[in-house]
């Protein structure tokens, strides 16, 4: 089951209301699950599986049940967790993705389970922003095909992408397969949200050819992600790549208990360092020029954002390169028929 959490907040005539808060961010507070607030799911007594997604604007959430009881991590944003981890809440901000397993065969048939929200440093709260969902369980029926018949300890997380062009199994990088170790900043300077004490703008002003770092196809790095602007936190997404987190200085050196899985968004709490083991995969193209900025979405806007290459960094031109296919098929016609897209100018 998908969950879409987000925020907002609305003008007395219903309309979304927007304040960016001098640039800071956006909180709402009318918490909402898949476009609904504050919804009820009624499940039966089985295990569910649900696909997590933050997706508002700027808030970080803190999950937990009002029971005390677990949740398990069985996934990341880019895959299957190798081992599955009991947690009792975690921290999930814009753009992150965790799949969990609850396990509703212990309640009672008519029990209310909520699904609560114990936020994190610097998020904006209001009367009822603790809250995110509830489950009332009723009574079981139909086939159990499909069904998860016992929590798992241990997971396949699928292997490694493009194999056959030296792509290796994320979970599997190690510290000595890295040839270049790199530092991303975050920081707040003079009203400005930026990385390595650039914008967007900067590289807009290069001509676009501006990268914090020019990389290989299928080489390995180890990137260092360090919050420097004090009371904020960054959801950092770095495209392309899915990462393994292997240090955090805010806990002891390791990840946390739920990142155990590949990870394309790193949350840098205020003043973390979380680094990172990458391989840039490319598949069967060349390689190109691929964004790193901030999923607080008001940051991003406001210019917190910069690129890397891979290989040559005229490929895949974020410009003027990925025109899209246009679709000439006649009205109710199937199949759909394609043309390749029209060329820059036409």
């Amino acid at each position: 089951m998908p969950l879409m959490i987000s925020d907002a907040t609305f003008n007395a005539d219903g309309s979304l209301g927007f304040n960016d808060n001098g640039h800071a961010g956006l909180w709402g507070d009318v918490i909402m699950v898949n476009g609904v607030p504050w919804p009820t799911m009624k499940v039966k007594p089985r295990i569910y599986r649900f696909r997590v997604l933050v997706a508002s604007i700027t808030r970080s959430y803190r999950p937990t049940l009002s029971t005390g009881d677990p949740f398990y991590i069985v996934g990341t944003d880019g895959g299957m967790t190798p081992k599955v981890e009991a947690v009792q809440s975690w921290r999930q901000g814009t753009a992150e993705r965790y799949e969990i397993l609850i396990d509703f065969r212990k309640y009672k048939v008519g029990q209310m389970i909520e699904m609560r929200n114990l936020s994190n440093k610097n998020n904006v709260n209001y009367a009822n922003t603790n809250k995110i969902m509830r489950f009332q369980v009723v009574a079981d029926s139909g086939s159990m095909a499909g069904s998860i018949s016992a929590i798992p300890t241990t997971l396949d997380d699928g292997g490694s992408p493009n194999p056959e062009l030296g792509g290796l199994d994320v979970m599997k990088l190690t510290p000595d397969m890295a040839v270049a170790k790199r530092i991303l900043r975050v920081k707040r300077q003079n009203g400005e949200w930026t990385i390595n004490d650039e914008t967007w703008e900067d590289v807009e002003a290069s001509g676009f050819s501006r990268c914090f770092a020019n990389t290989q196809p299928y080489s390995v790095e180890q990137w260092t992600i360090t919050n420097e602007s004090g009371g904020w936190f960054h959801p950092l997404h770095i495209h392309l790549i899915d990462g393994k987190i292997i240090d955090r200085n805010t806990n002891g050196g390791k990840p946390f208990p739920w990142e155990g899985g590949p990870k394309d968004v790193f949350y840098a709490g205020e003043n973390e360092s979380v680094t990172v083991l990458m391989q840039f995969n490319t598949g069967a193209h060349n390689g190109g020029r691929y964004m790193v900025h901030c999923h607080n979405l008001v940051h991003e806007d406001h210019d917190m954002m910069v690129q890397f290459s891979v290989g040559d960094s005229q490929n895949n031109d974020p410009v003027s390169s990925d025109y899209p296919v246009v679709d000439t098929t006649p009205m109710n016609s199937y199949p759909p028929v394609y043309r390749p897209g029209l060329a820059a100018g036409t």
